[in-house]
């Protein structure tokens, strides 16, 4: 059995410390006393150089010293310089984020249900974690920033929901330090105020907005640029395609420790995993996403951080780890993200929700259209001009709601092709090929009161469409 694990972090008690080393080999030098210990490769290339010069011979550059001493072609090279610009200004898009608790428990001891003062126990603690800039407007210092549900949500809290959210961006972090009588000490002075205006435990995605900040003022953040794009019609295309072996990198605040870099590939591109968001082992506490597996490595701290793809386009949201399940040890390099193109429908629904009713909103709204689905098959098959391997499945209407809005319309049996959303002008918002089953559900969350949702299947060998506007009626909040 898998146990998943969110990758929040408490408070800690010890700081990790780590070697940084190419590709992960040990290196020992010899010339100087330093038999058997580890150095970074950086060293040797500093080591190298002196000696080059003790010889008469000119210095190299990194670069040149990778490509001659380890053996790195030029293309090689160029991949490695711009994953590193990449990941480079995806520091600039990344926060930290705290989230303070209080909880309050009856005191243990001989006293009866009834007794009129029974002693209490306040505990304050936080939950830390990290955070996407995903809009920055630098003249006003406001700013959107993306999250785990779970990083700012306590199920028993005496607030389910933090009241005290800061964000920190890179380059300016925070220290916390416990207290003998069990509370913390937080240094906040590089602290930035922000404010939960969307929250849904079932996709594990907050909202967070920032307001008036000079600290966001004075900086050089920048805002993530989505693993989207717009076709030559200008709808907006969202990028499912992930692929298995693309490589990937995570933005963290790993171990709560700091924004960190780490890197890996996608293992698998769609698989669900449960997790429970209450941490009281409790039936109801237990909820199923759907997420990319990694290779990444992750740690306690990385929860709702950025998972970037080469060209450092935002692919997903860490929001996992597995854990062995007798022991609750992390397994090696196996996290889980929430998909990109799903988080976005998430966050822009909770958005618009936002400026239109200025509240926050514990949930977020999807089309009901009255018909669930089911996969009849599923085949993987080689896609030659990409050279890359794609699933595709035949996702059919399993069943039709009397009553609903697709009632009289579609049919048990239709094999479902393709959904278009069109708003109240009558302009394209998405198109969506129904390739895999999820596809039917999610670009239902991109549907807003007034849209049109046209529906594409085939029934008996023939193409048929059926379009549906969509009403209040027809929207689910769904928590």
């Amino acid at each position: 059995m898998k146990v998943f694990k969110f990758v929040t972090a408490a408070v800690l008690a010890a700081a990790l410390a780590c070697t940084a080393l190419l590709a992960g080999c040990n290196v020992s030098l010899g010339a100087d006393g330093r038999n058997g210990q580890d150095v970074s490769i950086y060293e040797i290339w500093e080591a190298t150089n002196a000696a080059r010069a003790e010889n008469g011979e000119s210095e190299l550059t990194f670069l040149e010293f990778v490509s001659e001493y380890l053996n790195y072609d030029s293309e090689e090279l160029a991949e490695m310089t711009s994953l590193q610009t990449a990941i480079n200004r995806s520091l600039l898009s990344s926060v930290q984020v705290t989230a303070a608790f209080t909880e309050t428990t009856s005191s243990t001891g001989n006293y009866p249900f009834w007794y009129p003062n029974q002693p209490e126990t306040e505990e304050t603690y936080i939950s830390q974690g990290s955070g996407v800039i995903i809009d920055v407007e630098p003249e006003t210092g406001d700013m959107y920033v993306v999250t785990n549900c779970h990083v700012v949500y306590a199920h028993s809290a005496d607030e389910q929901y933090s009241t005290d959210v800061d964000v920190y961006l890179y380059g300016s972090g925070y220290t916390v330090s416990s207290n003998s009588n069990g509370s913390y000490t937080l240094d906040d002075t590089n602290a930035i105020e922000a404010e939960i205006i969307g929250a849904s435990l079932n996709y594990d995605i907050a909202v967070l907005k920032v307001t008036g900040s000079d600290k966001v003022k004075n900086s050089d953040v920048v805002a993530v640029t989505w693993a989207t794009e717009r076709n030559e019609d200008g709808e907006l295309v969202y990028a499912d395609d992930i692929s298995v072996g693309e490589t990937v990198y995570a933005i963290g605040n790993a171990a709560g420790s700091g924004i960190s870099a780490t890197n890996g590939i996608v293992c698998v591109d769609s698989e669900y995993i449960t997790l429970d968001m209450y941490e009281n082992n409790t039936t109801s506490g237990y909820f199923t996403y759907r997420t990319i597996r990694t290779s990444v490595p992750i740690y306690s701290g990385n929860s709702g951080g950025g998972l970037f793809n080469a060209d450092g386009q935002l692919v997903g949201i860490i929001n996992s780890k597995t854990t062995a399940a007798s022991s609750g040890e992390y397994s090696d390099n196996i996290s889980h993200a929430l998909p990109a193109a799903n988080v976005r429908r998430v966050v822009e629904s909770m958005i618009d929700r936002y400026e239109s009713t200025g509240t926050f909103t514990q949930g977020v709204y999807r089309a009901m259209l009255g018909i669930t689905t089911q996969s009849n098959s599923s085949s993987a098959y080689l896609d030659n001009d990409t050279n890359l391997v794609v699933i595709t499945e035949q996702v059919s209407v399993a069943s039709v709601s009397l009553g609903s809005l697709a009632s009289g319309s579609l049919e048990e049996g239709d094999v479902l092709t393709a959904i278009c959303l069109k708003d109240s002008a009558g302009n394209v918002k998405e198109k969506c090929d129904i390739t895999r089953e999820y596809n039917a559900r999610e670009v239902l969350l991109s549907v807003r009161e007034g849209d049109t949702v046209t529906v594409t299947v085939t029934r008996s060998g023939e193409s048929k469409t059926f379009s549906f506007t969509i009403a209040s009626s027809n929207l689910t909040l769904t928590a």
